[in-house]
């Protein structure tokens, strides 16, 4: 038993200790230039601002939490559904890639003040923002871990009278899982991303919105305990997407040498 753990937690070890190495190097350097808070605030004064006011934090990154997983929803199941028809069909690429190509290249930035335009300051503008970023890695994975099925079992199955669906569920889209999940890794921070950029743009809650309003009143200490907050969201989410991908895909290769 205390094997394992040793082996399971002996990669987050030296992560640990550089992160902890910088942080005195910041307050360190900090204190010895006497750095005005405005400027580079200190660690300490970070923490001590995280955990004097953990409520209001906790509750704004709540906000930003379901905006981002549910435009990574959103973006995943359209990347999927678009992947899909890509893969069934090359006219279909030839149609639509261009144009998911044009929404990925389109500076997000740009366009998601006129999702408060259309929707106003309600949590669909942010929704949108994250599903339009995280939906082209879905999309172009989906295409690959569809097509990419070994031909020897297509032929065994396409003897066997399978249909397409049977092959599609019990063939493509095994196939494909590995490549959705780190497609999902991905999207998980850009969904991140998302959502703030939607908050920065026009919001009254969410971590965006606090990062917004502190760099405006040169409250640098509070920019940086979102900052802080959406660094342990991302850190969170990818942990929890990389645990469901090793239960999904025990079977699988990448997994079995994962754990040797």
């Amino acid at each position: 038993m205390a094997h394992r753990l040793i082996a399971r937690y002996r990669g987050v070890v030296p992560p640990l200790v550089l992160l902890a190495a910088i942080v005195l190097g910041l307050e360190v350097l900090v204190r010895a230039l006497r750095l005005p808070s405005y400027l580079l605030p200190a660690p300490s004064a970070v923490a001590a601002e995280l955990a004097s006011s953990p409520d209001y934090y906790l509750a704004n990154a709540r906000v930003t939490l379901v905006e981002a997983v549910g435009g990574l929803a959103l973006g995943s199941v359209i990347g999927f559904g678009l992947g899909a028809l890509m893969a069934r069909s090359v006219f279909a690429e030839r149609v639509l890639m261009p144009l998911a190509v044009g929404v990925r290249v389109t500076p997000i930035i740009a366009i998601a003040p006129i999702f408060i335009i259309w929707f106003g300051f309600t949590i669909w503008p942010k929704l949108v923002v994250a599903a339009l970023i995280t939906f082209f890695p879905v999309l172009t994975n989906t295409v690959v871990g569809l097509r990419s099925v070994d031909a020897r079992t297509l032929e065994l199955l396409r003897s066997l009278h399978a249909s397409e669906w049977e092959i599609f569920t019990r063939l493509r889209v095994p196939n494909a899982l590995p490549y959705l999940f780190a497609a999902l890794k991905v999207g998980v921070s850009l969904s991140l991303i998302g959502a703030v950029v939607g908050e920065l743009v026009g919001a009254r809650e969410g971590l965006g919105h606090v990062i917004d309003d502190a760099s405006i009143n040169l409250v640098t200490k509070t920019v940086f305990s979102a900052v802080v907050a959406l660094t342990g969201m991302g850190i969170v989410l990818t942990e929890v997407a990389s645990a469901v991908e090793r239960r999904a895909l025990f079977w699988h290769e990448s997994q079995r040498s994962s754990h040797q």
